[in-house]
Parts: structure tokens; C-alpha cells; sequence
């Protein structure tokens, strides 16, 4: 595969690094409505990892002007952000796109074939997380003869993925977080298989997901929960107390995410508050899902807040039907 192929352009929106330091590479890969998630979990690496140079790879699908141009905003002297444009020639086959998955999450296939040219390491990260620790006790996990490190799905998943795909239980990895040997990838040629799988016609639950863990399956080191500390918010909104102080990612999984008023945390307030996108408007909930205005709604009404209540059914009632 010519894997510049489905790369439209690249542009180097600034290039910093102190000579003293040693260098990380990260990537990451979103459309338009995840750009400033995405800001917010660079600059959440940013403030942890000031002791190293870290060059981010952001591969943006049909990602406005206005928006790339703000990572501008995150130039600081051990820095570099590179943006690779995505061009119209990247599709996936839409029948295994099921569970509202975006078509950008596959552009992480891409991602170790094209970066093997300039590193042997690549940290991919999704969009929705953050970054709470340094990294590096992960970034120097021994990855000889490894694809990659991960860390283990919960046990909910494992139970129906891992029949799924033909893994052992246990050995299915959320890929929200992959530390890559792009090396190793490029030798065996995981972009043109995971390409050919997806766009096969067989459905797979949960996309490239599935496809990464049966390529790798048999090569991957297994790292503890507080790597990839998989997180489901609730309108209550307490769950960050229940993540370990020793975390180093927070992945907020499920469709409730923290960039909506109504998932809100402490935690990621936190972290918006010291990012560029500090004093961005959040909408209340996402645009295509009104039940979560809905949940609300029955939360409040729980806690005998009617009026409260009231509203945010309408407000659910009008974003429903409109």
C-alpha cells in the first residue's frame, strides 16, 4: 500500500525541541466535531510531560481551518504538532461501521506505516482521554518482538469479544491507548491486512478495535488498568473519585463524554480550564443523542428537583423532535 495515499497534505504547524531532551511521538486522529477533545488531551500530556520534547501527528478528517489553526495555541519550547490532511480517497466499508463508530478511528491503521519513516515508537492515543501521570513508565516498556503495549478490556467485553475474534480471555485490549512498535508493523504489513479486513464485508462489533486485536493477537505486552483506566460517566457525575491517584490516562468510554455539561467532571474542568479552550462555550449534551438530556431529566426528578426536571424534558422533547 502507498499509505500516503489517503494523505491529502502535511504541514508543520510549529517545530520546537529542547536538545537536552529526549522525544516522544504521539498521535492522534479525529474529525471536526472531536478537534478541541482533542486539544484537550494534548494539552492534558503537555502540562504532565514537560520533561521531554513531544511531537504530536494529528491526522484530521474534514477538520475546519479555524479549529486546526488553534492548536497554534499549545506552541511552547519542547513542542512540535504536525497535521496530516486527510484526503478524499480514505473510505471504510460503512456496514461494519455499526455503534455510531466514526470512520476516523480507522485512520490510526495508517498511522505506524506512515510515522515508521521518522520513529520506531509511536504512542497512539484516542481522543477521549486524558493524560493525568507522566509517561514515562510506559514509554519504556520493552516492545522487542511486541507489536505493541496494551491494556486489557474490562471483563463485560472480554466476555463477548474475545469468542468473538478467537482470543483467549483476557487478551482483548481496548485500543484507545497503543504504545506501537512501528518497526514490527511495518514488517508484517498490518496496514494493508487491517484494511482488508474491515472493508471485507464482515461486520465487526467494534471496528478496527476487533481488527487490531486479532492482528496482534499472540504479540502484545499486557500493562495494569491505570494505563488506559476505562471510564463510563454517569449524569451523577462522581466517577472521578473513583479513579486511582496513580493513573496515567483516563479514557472516558460510552457515548457520555466530559466536553458536555451534563458529563462534566472535576477532573477534566481541570483540565479545560488550564488549555487554550479554557473560556469555550460546551454544549449541553451531544446533538445526536437527546436521551442523555432525557436521563437527566429523571436524575433531577429523582432528587426531587421538578422543576429542574421539567425543563430538561422539554429541552429533550425539543431537541428530539427537532
Amino acid at each position: 500500500m502507498q499509505e500516503n495515499i489517503f494523505i491529502s497534505k502535511i504541514s508543520t504547524i510549529f517545530e520546537n525541541s529542547v536538545i537536552s531532551q529526549s522525544t516522544l511521538h504521539i498521535a492522534l486522529c479525529f474529525d471536526d466535531n472531536y478537534a478541541m477533545p482533542a486539544g484537550i488531551a494534548m494539552s492534558s500530556v503537555i502540562v504532565n510531560n514537560l520533561d521531554k520534547n513531544l511531537v504530536f501527528h494529528l491526522f484530521a478528517n474534514k477538520v475546519s481551518n479555524e479549529k486546526i489553526a488553534r492548536f497554534n495555541e499549545l506552541n511552547k519550547k519542547n513542542i512540535t504538532i504536525i497535521c496530516y490532511e486527510i484526503s478524499e480517497n480514505f473510505s471504510v466499508n460503512p456496514d461494519t461501521l455499526i455503534l455510531h463508530v466514526s470512520a476516523s478511528t480507522c485512520l490510526r491503521f495508517i498511522v505506524p506505516q506512515l510515522l515508521n519513516k521518522i520513529t520506531s515508537r509511536v504512542l497512539y492515543l484516542d481522543c477521549d482521554i486524558l493524560c493525568t501521570n507522566n509517561l514515562n513508565e510506559l514509554i519504556n516498556i520493552n516492545l522487542d518482538n511486541k507489536y505493541s503495549a496494551v491494556v486489557p478490556d474490562v471483563d463485560k467485553t472480554q466476555e463477548k469479544q474475545c469468542a468473538a475474534c478467537g482470543i483467549p480471555f483476557g487478551e482483548y485490549f481496548n485500543a484507545g491507548m497503543i504504545y506501537i512498535n512501528t518497526d514490527m508493523w511495518v514488517e508484517n504489513n498490518l496496514t494493508d491486512k487491517a484494511f482488508t479486513m474491515i472493508n471485507s464485508g464482515k461486520v465487526y462489533k467494534f471496528a478496527d478495535q476487533d481488527v487490531l486485536n486479532i492482528l496482534m493477537q499472540g504479540k502484545t505486552v499486557f500493562l495494569p488498568r491505570r494505563f488506559n483506566n476505562l471510564t463510563s460517566l454517569t449524569v451523577a457525575g462522581n466517577e472521578d473519585s473513583q479513579v486511582d491517584k496513580d493513573a496515567v490516562i483516563i479514557h472516558y468510554v460510552t457515548g457520555n463524554k466530559p466536553w458536555y455539561r451534563l458529563y462534566l467532571t472535576p477532573t477534566y474542568q481541570q483540565y479545560i480550564a488550564s488549555s487554550p479552550w479554557a473560556n469555550d462555550k460546551l454544549l449541553l449534551a451531544n446533538e445526536n443523542a437527546p436521551s442523555t438530556t432525557r436521563r437527566y431529566a429523571k436524575l433531577l426528578a429523582s432528587q426531587h428537583k421538578y422543576v429542574l426536571a421539567f425543563r430538561y424534558y422539554l429541552l429533550y422533547l425539543k431537541h428530539k423532535l427537532f
